[in-house]
């Protein structure tokens, strides 16, 4: 059994919760594994989280984040070297507070059993802080959490998860780094971020946000899932237009995104148009977040504007 201390927003432990259980914590997660299942939302050791505006003395080691819409990476002083629930969102957009999970994790249970590639069994859900609306659950992996970035992968089994996801209309969000979801065998292991749609941007953002998280994760496994696959890597345009072919080979309608004369013409279009359009993570994938999701994207469609004023439509 432990017990996991609940720290209000100074810090002080005001509640806690009871695990019938002997968990080990999974590290980079909010999952510890225990004796027979795991558990999602039941604390984590502190290290930090994100602001979007840094205004007072509470916070120390202030950093911008890499996500332009996250605004700081911060550690605050009251939370420091302590482990356990923290009242205060760990992400701005989204009622998560550190630690559990808040109202945009509930798809998980829908999903898990309607996604054929979910690799996530949900056993239970515990709604233990009504008041806000924070809950954690019990569940079991098929994959045991054996990721496609750190255990031996197979890039077989990541395409036949792109071409499962490509013909069924399962989407990931296009700027979630989703490899990080994705099982050494092809499967999903966090599926809450999943949504359903046959819309070509989402297809596209979907097929994109795999390659290019690889990718950036490690390269090495990027290009043996590239060689496998007979496509290449040119420059950064390659993210999109491999995403592309990938969509083609699955017959998807892809001669829209072609109606212009040059390649740069072309990318410039399929980005603006349909890559940065299509639903980024600040929406969550239920739409409880749709209006910040839209001004997200309106912000991301005039950076990319900016950033590709070199190529002339």
């Amino acid at each position: 059994m432990i017990k996991v201390p609940i720290y209000n927003s100074s810090g002080v432990a005001i509640d806690e919760l009871i695990i019938n259980d002997d968990v080990e914590y999974i590290p980079d997660s909010r999952v510890y594994k225990g004796k027979n299942c795991y558990y999602k939302g039941i604390g984590v050791p502190y290290f930090f989280h994100a602001i979007l505006d840094v205004n007072n003395d509470e916070y120390e080691n202030i950093g911008k984040h890499p996500v332009f819409y996250s605004g700081y990476y911060v550690v605050k002083k009251c939370f420091k070297n302590k482990t356990g629930i923290f009242q205060e969102r760990f992400q701005p957009f989204f009622s998560d507070f550190i630690g559990t999970c808040g109202v945009k994790e509930g798809t998980v249970v829908l999903n898990s059993m309607s996604f054929e590639k979910s690799s996530v069994e949900i056993l239970d859900c515990i709604n233990y802080d009504k008041e806000n609306d924070q809950y954690y659950y019990l569940m079991n992996y098929n994959c045991d959490r054996k990721s496609y970035l750190t255990d031996e992968e197979d890039p077989k089994k990541l395409r036949e998860l792109l071409d499962y996801m490509i013909i069924s209309d399962w989407n990931f969000l296009w700027d979630k780094v989703a490899i990080k979801d994705i099982s050494n065998k092809g499967t999903v292991s966090d599926v809450a971020d999943l949504f359903v749609s046959n819309t070509l941007s989402h297809k596209i953002g979907t097929v994109y946000s795999v390659l290019y998280s690889l990718a950036k994760k490690d390269s090495g496994k990027y290009f043996k899932f590239l060689n496998v696959n007979n496509l290449q890597h040119i420059d950064d345009r390659s993210f999109v237009f491999n995403a592309i072919e990938i969509l083609r080979v699955n017959n998807v309608d892809v001669s829209e995104l072609f109606k212009y004369d040059t390649i740069n013409q072309v990318y410039k279009n399929i980005v603006i148009n349909y890559l940065v359009t299509g639903k980024n993570c600040a929406y969550c994938a239920c739409d409880l977040y749709k209006d910040q999701g839209e001004g997200i994207k309106d912000q991301y469609v005039e950076l990319t504007k900016n950033q590709l004023t070199d190529i002339i439509i």
